[in-house]
């Protein structure tokens, strides 16, 4: 009796370990570039997100190795743009997005300008990444003037804060400093910048005139790329 012997081929199924996406949890949020005064759009605004993968956290920037992963935009004509991509699971993979400002346009502004705190290099969050607001401001003159055109007597004085809205659209002016006293019934105070940012200043301003105090709030608006007049007359 003879017995058979059958070799029978067989595959060795080799599976690689894929990176497996995060569909359910995307990372998602919004850029909005515009001169905050005017709502006028800001395009051209460029974003590059990069994946990494860092040993011990996100913050050791010194042991990061990227991966090919990259999601490049612009903000478009109205100075939008609208991010959502899936994360890898593994959370040892993290992301971060710089911003290029080498080519924005403003839908009609064509001066000079100032980026307000605009973002540069931004780690991004997995879980509720913030917005991105980009703003910037045109520049312009000022010419200041400060003058006590009903002096009382030597002893009035007059003091001043101020703060820019646009500049600073969470500020309160309790918490702004206020400047020296300007004393007496003393020539008048003047002087020209040609580089200021256009739009909302706020001002309070503090007088005492025959042992009077008087407190009120004005408000300028400077117009861009012109040379506008601030006169503080008490």
């Amino acid at each position: 009796m003879k017995l058979l012997f059958f070799l029978l081929p067989f595959s060795l199924l080799v599976f690689s370990a894929c990176k497996k996406l995060d569909k359910d949890n995307p990372i998602e949020f919004k850029i909005k570039a515009h001169i905050p005064y005017s709502g006028e759009p800001i395009s051209g605004v460029k974003y590059t997100i990069k994946e990494y993968k860092s040993k011990t956290g996100p913050s050791s920037f010194g042991d990061v190795e990227y991966t090919d992963f990259v999601v490049e935009g612009m903000t478009d004509t109205y100075g939008n743009a609208t991010v959502s991509f899936a994360p890898k699971k593994n959370m040892k993979y993290h992301y971060d997005i710089t911003f290029d400002y080498s080519g924005l346009q403003f839908a009609n502004y064509s001066g000079s300008y100032s980026l307000i705190k605009a973002p540069n290099y931004v780690p991004l969050m997995r879980d509720d990444q913030p917005d991105f607001e980009i703003r910037a401001l045109p520049l312009c003159g000022m010419q200041f003037k400060i003058e006590n055109v009903n002096c009382f007597d030597s002893n009035d004085k007059m003091r001043y804060k101020v703060y820019h809205l646009e500049e600073e659209p969470n500020q309160q002016l309790q918490y702004v400093p206020y400047s020296n006293y300007f004393n007496g019934c003393g020539s008048p105070i003047n002087y020209t910048n040609n580089t200021v940012l256009s739009g909302h200043q706020i001002y309070q301003i503090e007088v005492t005139r025959n042992n009077q105090l008087t407190t009120y709030i004005d408000t300028f608006f400077l117009q861009p790329g012109v040379m506008n007049e601030v006169f503080l007359e008490y």
